[in-house]
């Protein structure tokens, strides 16, 4: 596969789990993704994205932003890294992606800034 679509999907991801971080959808989208991307180290993978999850929310509303850019740009390079050693895992992730974007915040709404 070539190294553009991994890219994009890995930014997808990390912007779906930004996303969710202080959603309904959160525990399953992280044990989804953690799953498909690393399914011989879930477990810390979904620990780490938890440990992620916690500094995110705990973060004043007025930097929420900031801290949301952070997030993403952080878990889009750690995507991206697990996509190139298990390209085979995109197609898994992309369905993930697919079932719950429908429930993920706009980009930009009130309650969600980004």
């Amino acid at each position: 596969m070539r190294e553009e679509p991994l890219r994009l999907l890995a930014g997808a991801t990390a912007g779906a789990l930004a996303g969710a971080v202080d959603t309904e959808l959160w525990p399953d989208l992280r044990a989804r993704v953690a799953a498909v991307l690393a399914p011989t180290r879930c477990e810390l993978v979904s620990e780490r994205m938890e440990e992620a999850r916690s500094r995110l929310v705990a973060v004043p509303r007025v930097r929420l932003e900031r801290a949301r850019a952070e997030f993403t740009t952080e878990w889009r390079g750690s995507i991206h890294t697990m996509l190139w050693e298990r390209p085979e895992a995109a197609r898994a992730l992309r369905a993930v992606l697919h079932d719950v974007g429908p429930g993920l915040p706009r980009t930009g709404s009130p309650d969600h800034p980004r």
